[in-house]
């Protein structure tokens, strides 16, 4: 269940809906997170009713099952879902290694190959996408280097991530709890994938490229006024503390329960020199 306080109307329309609001949490000092749209209204929409969630949504839910029956039972229809596999260490899904699966045929459907593209960083770090197929005819590819957009230029982390649209095809409800079956069948050259999606190693994978981030973005633009705190202080780092401290956390941070127990972990793994 959803408490109504956290939906927010926004005064505009939504692809054709006349109505639309906004799903979000406040947290970070009151700052909001958008996590997803309900749309309603409007003559052409039938009745209909649209509800959009979004990728730190998903992650926040566990009873897949029970949201695959509620849409059963409801005639809801699912108009696009994205699937994903990460390779943490980009040895078997690379940009690379796409190129020759689209080479070889193995984004091809009915003997015709698709249209890809690449969008490269130059080496700056920041981390390519390789498309391939178009969102206009409902399916699309991406491979991208997710670790390296998520800040750490040296990071082997790919991720391969298929959308799908309702364009011409129906998408059962059981990709809800099968991603790992459907994202398989998507292209011949992804029939070895596990159908075993690992979400906590993706969450804490992203935590530990994200926390030393903060953390010398922190003593880059603020280490020098922390500094002058608390020498002001005579030494009580407690005082400086509780003069800047905020509720919340950054949203990259934010949909991650165990946030202590994961860093112990990576402090663990990654010892200070």
């Amino acid at each position: 269940k959803i408490p109504a306080y956290t939906w927010h109307e926004t005064g505009r329309q939504w692809h054709g809906y006349t109505t639309s609001a906004e799903l979000v949490d406040s947290v970070d000092g009151g700052e909001s997170i958008r996590l997803g749209v309900v749309a309603w209204g409007g003559e052409s929409q039938r009745g209909t009713l649209h509800v959009e969630l979004f990728g730190r949504t998903c992650a926040r839910l566990a009873d897949w099952e029970g949201i695959k029956a509620w849409g059963e039972s409801a005639g809801a229809v699912l108009t696009r879902v994205d699937v994903a596999h990460d390779d943490f260490e980009g040895t078997t899904v690379n940009i690379e290694q796409a190129r020759t699966w689209l080479k070889e045929g193995g984004f091809a459907s009915n003997g015709r190959p698709p249209r890809a593209r690449l969008i490269d960083d130059l080496e700056s770090g920041e981390g390519k996408t390789f498309y391939v197929g178009n969102r206009a005819y409902g399916k699309l590819c991406r491979v991208y280097e997710k670790g390296k957009q998520l800040g750490d230029p040296t990071s082997p982390w790919n991720r391969i991530e298929v959308e799908v649209r309702n364009k011409g095809r129906i998408i059962p409800w059981h990709v809800l709890t099968s991603p790992g079956h459907f994202l398989a069948g998507a292209y011949p050259c992804l029939y070895f994938l596990s159908v075993r999606q690992e979400r906590i190693k993706t969450i804490h994978r992203s935590v530990r490229i994200q926390y030393p981030r903060m953390v010398e973005n922190v003593k880059r633009f603020a280490g020098r006024s922390l500094n002058a705190m608390y020498e002001v202080e005579g030494g009580d780092a407690e005082a400086v503390l509780k003069q800047v401290l905020r509720a919340g956390r950054p949203k990259s941070l934010e949909p991650v329960e165990s946030l202590r127990s994961i860093i112990e972990e990576i402090c663990r793994a990654y010892p200070e020199s």
